[in-house]
């Protein structure tokens, strides 16, 4: 009678690194975490990296293997409105740049997912070059934007009225009112579809964030 063996544990290869993983994007690693990785590459043994971040971005990976064989990526992403996004891939070349072609599409596939999950869309309004307000619009799911960074559908710009209450929804004064009128007739028109175009008015423009 033959036993089994137990499958090997997977080393925690970033385990006491603390802090984030990366620099601005998730391929892009620290010394320390990089030198870990191709170590654990070149064992051939199974590992987990663990969720790592990325300084610049809101965006987290993890690299493991269970079984030695096959490796697998996993990529989360947020956003300003919490919104959630996940991709998964596997890599069998156990090569530093097949890894790292794998977050990049593991990426891809989360950034796609969390469009699906948005509960908004964003638009940037432009006098000439200059960014000057923005328009958000909701999908009807939150009475406000979820997350810390905006606190109201419609116009971003804010002004405090004499009694120092803020009012909400109200565009940067500079525009012009037909301009307004336009910009949001045109932002609701095209929030839930596919913009291929910018609405340019004279000096003044409209553009989806997806076009950043």
């Amino acid at each position: 009678m033959t036993r089994k063996r137990k499958p090997k544990l997977m080393k925690q290869i970033f385990a006491g690194m603390g802090g984030d993983g990366a620099h601005c994007g998730l391929t892009d690693r620290y010394s320390s975490q990089e030198a870990a990785l191709v170590a654990a590459l070149a064992a051939h043994e199974p590992f987990d990296t663990g969720w790592y971040s990325s300084k610049k971005e809101i965006a987290t990976a993890r690299i493991y293997s269970e079984d030695g064989v096959e490796i697998k990526v996993e990529v989360s992403v947020s956003d300003d409105f919490d919104t959630s996004g996940y991709g998964y891939v596997t890599v069998t070349d156990w090569t530093v740049s097949a890894v790292d072609e794998g977050i990049l599409e593991a990426w891809q596939e989360a950034d796609e997912d969390q469009e699906g999950n948005a509960c908004y869309a964003g638009f940037s309004v432009l006098h000439g070059r200059q960014c000057v307000d923005y328009y958000l619009v909701s999908s009807g799911e939150h009475l406000a934007p979820p997350g810390d960074s905006y606190r109201w559908w419609g116009w971003q710009f804010a002004c405090e009225s004499e009694d120092d209450e803020i009012e909400t929804g109200i565009a940067d004064p500079a525009i012009p009112l037909p301009i307004v009128a336009a910009f949001e007739n045109w932002a609701q028109s095209n929030a839930w579809g596919e913009p291929d175009a910018i609405l340019t008015i004279g000096e003044w423009s409209i553009k989806p964030w997806s076009k950043r």
